[in-house]
């Protein structure tokens, strides 16, 4: 079985939100998470952790609604650290700050722990233990768990460091979506798109490149059907998938013969999928 190694990453580019007071979600993401400001106008702003590479692109809408729980769209977009003193340093800055911690995991091939932006967006940060250890199912895919962090073994790492930040190097890992079917996503993101499954059940599926433990993750936890968000609602607008230029063609050929409609402009594919979640194909440099 192919072992993840990592060369072909980012395969998440970008994740765009769009947020009710970006003064408000500034503060939140460069003092709590630990962005830097790379580009900003009155009403839009691109964040970075390495001065040349935008991850998160934040957009005010003035005349936003709350999403609507049950709806379709984000569960959280995952960014992952370079090392277990990264994640180590996130959360001792997060409980000095008194900010709400939701959780804290250990999934067997990553360590986690999660929280909400200010408009309730959710977030995970997390760091991706060796791929040699990941546990196999057999079945070509991994076998995660949901245990309890072990934090004081995580905050053993730090070895007289102090936060200042997320490190060069971090990005966005992956992206978990609350959708309305998992077959119908299944068909959309293995068939069309060439992900391949890594885990499933009739609630869940995760899809992978390059044999990684998931880069998109679905669920149907509130509920089968759900409709999607309106378009003003405040969360995800669209996030980026980087392939090769194979796979590129190949994603376009298959959405073509499923019947998927996508635009497609300057060698960007724009395209929704079953659930109405936006993603843009782009081709890796």
């Amino acid at each position: 079985m192919e072992t993840y190694s990592g060369i072909m990453e980012p395969r998440i580019g970008y994740v765009e939100l769009q947020v009710s007071d970006l003064d408000r979600s500034l503060t939140f993401y460069q003092e709590l998470i630990g962005f830097q400001v790379l580009e900003r106008d009155e009403k839009t702003a691109k964040l970075t952790t390495d001065g040349m590479v935008p991850h998160l692109l934040l957009k005010e809408e003035e005349s936003f609604v709350e999403r609507p729980l049950k709806s379709t769209g984000l569960y959280h977009f995952a960014i992952v650290v370079p090392t277990r003193e990264d994640l180590a340093l996130s959360i001792v800055h997060l409980l000095e700050a008194g900010y709400p911690i939701q959780g804290a995991s250990d999934h067997q091939y990553s360590e986690a722990v999660y929280l909400a932006d200010p408009d309730s967006n959710g977030i995970e940060i997390y760091v991706d233990r060796d791929s040699e250890q990941w546990e196999r199912d057999g079945k070509g895919g991994y076998v995660g768990g949901t245990a309890p962090l072990d934090v004081d073994d995580l905050f053993a790492e730090i070895k007289g460091s102090t936060w200042s930040g997320l490190p060069s190097g971090t990005r966005i890992g992956h992206m978990h979506l609350q959708v309305s079917d998992i077959e119908e996503s299944e068909t959309f993101y293995v068939e069309g798109l060439g992900l391949d499954i890594v885990a499933k059940d009739s609630h869940m599926l995760f899809v992978s490149k390059d044999a990684y433990h998931h880069h998109i993750g679905m669920n149907t936890w509130s509920g089968k059907g759900l409709p999607a968000s309106p378009e003003n609602a405040l969360g995800l607008t669209h996030f980026t998938l980087h392939f090769t230029e194979e796979e590129y063609d190949r994603a376009k050929e298959n959405l073509g013969r499923l019947g998927f409609n996508f635009s497609e402009d300057n060698q960007e594919i724009t395209v929704e999928d079953p659930s109405e979640n936006t993603i843009k194909i782009k081709i890796k440099n």
